[in-house]
């Protein structure tokens, strides 16, 4: 057998009824039906899932704050602690959220600002050590994006929402309207002392290292 190379087959019987069958192979050929690998059923299944999802998670009322600094979905654990979902979501212990619930009897903190995360990570008297930068209107969305994607950031959030919840009573504005930094412009909480790196919970430890609000 001698195996030679030519420029093309045209003149060749060979080739030529090779060529010929080839083509009419593309046209006349036998469907094989096989059943599709188990793995790219569960490719194609997350993907549509992931799909659905992120049409659903566009087109919703509600979420609309996370979607603005996550708009897309993954299945991917994200690197947030809970305090950093907290302030993210705005729930828990802002009085923004507590009031649906009628748990405090105003979504106003006790300095007489709308109690949402903005503000206590802000403009807050009673939380000046926690504070960020204020953003302006126009860069508010890209200050969020900013602020959960550092980890310096979210180690301050952390302790800004400890914070919160350990003083909780202080940042609420009493039933009767009037708060402590009514009467007394100098009063605010003590500050805890700072521990960079660390995450603080609420323990009694902790509790005790708060010291008491002054009264002048």
């Amino acid at each position: 057998m001698q195996l030679n190379w030519i420029k093309t087959h045209f003149g060749f019987f060979g080739n030529e009824a090779a060529d010929n069958l080839a083509k009419q192979a593309t046209k006349e050929g036998t469907h094989l039906h096989l059943q599709a690998p188990k793995c790219h059923l569960k490719k194609m299944l997350r993907n549509l899932s992931l799909n659905k999802w992120q049409q659903d998670r566009e087109s919703g009322d509600t979420g609309r704050a996370i979607f603005n600094i996550l708009p897309k979905v993954t299945l991917t654990p994200g690197s947030w602690s809970r305090e950093s979902i907290l302030f993210a979501t705005g729930h828990d212990p802002f009085p923004s959220y507590l009031s649906r619930f009628r748990l405090p009897h105003s979504d106003i903190c006790a300095c007489g600002e709308n109690g949402d995360p903005l503000h206590y990570a802000t403009s807050c008297h009673m939380t000046l050590s926690y504070h960020f930068t204020k953003p302006s209107a126009e860069n508010t969305q890209l200050w969020w994006k900013s602020v959960l994607s550092n980890k310096l950031s979210r180690i301050n959030i952390a302790k800004l929402i400890s914070f919160l919840i350990e003083n909780e009573n202080l940042i609420k504005q009493p039933p009767d309207a009037t708060s402590s930094s009514d009467s007394d412009p100098d009063f605010s909480p003590s500050p805890r002392p700072q521990t960079y790196g660390l995450r603080q919970f609420r323990s009694s430890i902790l509790r005790t290292l708060i010291s008491p609000p002054t009264r002048i």
